[in-house]
């Protein structure tokens, strides 16, 4: 393996220990209906990313590129609780079964994905372009044609073509793109995270 990418997984990994001891820190004291909410959301992190890094050290990009825009996911979904006058109705709510997309926000706008995504983009201004560029993974798209073609020949007007359960034709700086997003997704949520625990910990401060 790159030595790069595997200095960028192994960051990935690291963080596995932050998420665990957020979690263990959240569930020390008093539980509300907000932490079974914060608990999945750790929970699918974490076997998302090991999911990811698995995936690309047995070489299938493809397969692990999937898995970013489900990270992403987490972060857009879960930062609806900070939209809502009430986050542990909203957590009940969830919790019974209910779409995130039919609640409303204090505004009243519903919180569809899409919404959500914008939202957050106004912070961080490259959620929309991952959103796009990940979803075009998990849907059948121009992604995946031109991952299959190995070798153009404009000359011969030829192409070769790859089948395989790895890949050998992904760019190494695609692969440490998609790496670096999931850190990032993991820092927003861990930041997220955070502050519900300072909320927790410091009820006379808020």
């Amino acid at each position: 393996m790159n030595n790069t990418l595997e200095k960028e997984i192994v960051q990935l990994e690291s963080k596995e220990q932050q998420l665990i001891d957020v979690a263990a820190k959240l569930n020390s004291c008093k539980f509300y209906p907000l932490d079974f909410l914060s608990n999945a959301v750790i929970n699918r992190s974490l076997k998302l990313i090991f999911g990811f890094t698995t995936l690309l050290k047995d070489d299938n990009f493809i397969a692990a590129s999937h898995l970013v825009r489900c990270h992403l996911d987490n972060i857009i979904r879960f930062s609806a609780t900070w939209l809502v006058n009430d986050p542990h109705d909203f957590a009940v709510k969830v919790i019974d079964g209910v779409e995130i997309k039919s609640l409303r926000d204090k505004n009243g706008e519903l919180m569809k994905d899409w919404y959500l995504r914008n939202l957050l983009n106004e912070e961080y201004p490259w959620i929309t372009n991952v959103y796009k560029q990940s979803s075009g993974y998990i849907h059948l798209s121009s992604k995946h044609i031109f991952s299959t073609i190995r070798a153009v020949d404009s000359e011969n007007r030829t192409m070769q073509f790859s089948f395989s359960k790895k890949d050998g034709n992904i760019d190494i700086g695609v692969k440490i793109e998609a790496i670096q997003c999931m850190s990032e997704i993991t820092d927003i949520l861990l930041d997220y995270l955070s502050g519900w625990l300072f909320t927790k910990e410091n009820p006379d401060k808020i």
